[in-house]
């Protein structure tokens, strides 16, 4: 029965460290270091209900494009390049309190990306905004 006892009160301990959904906090993408193979932009989606779950649909309907994590505000997809099969990450997350999109778009290899992260940030801005 003290076992018992001792058992709850060590869960309750440990649980009470967990936060709750509610609680969690807003992932912040991380600035673009080398601007040569990586976009980072933030975008007020007005008069949009729910920004990244419309980024969601534009993402999955996009030809080589996986999303590899959702996690609350935060999605992370991956970009496969059709000829030379480079993978690219895009990183996506929404802070509801301050209505703010925030779009980054990387290259993991390389010094130069010939424009293709700015193309696709581009591209998902046009089809976000329509």
């Amino acid at each position: 029965m003290k076992s018992l006892s001792l058992f709850f009160s060590i869960l309750i301990v440990v649980l009470s460290f967990i936060p709750l959904r509610s609680e969690a906090s807003h992932i912040d993408l991380k600035q673009c270091i080398q601007t040569s193979h990586c976009v980072r932009e933030e975008w007020v989606p007005e008069n949009i209900k729910d920004p990244l779950s419309e980024i969601q649909i534009i993402i999955e309907n996009t030809p080589r494009m996986e999303i590899v994590e959702i996690d609350g505000d935060y999605l992370h997809a991956e970009s496969t390049s059709r000829i030379m099969k480079y993978v690219d990450d895009l990183e996506v997350t929404y802070n509801d309190s301050k209505n703010i999109l925030t779009v980054r778009s990387e290259s993991r290899v390389g010094e130069g990306d010939f424009g293709v992260n700015q193309k696709r940030v581009d591209s998902l801005k046009a089809k976000f905004f329509e």
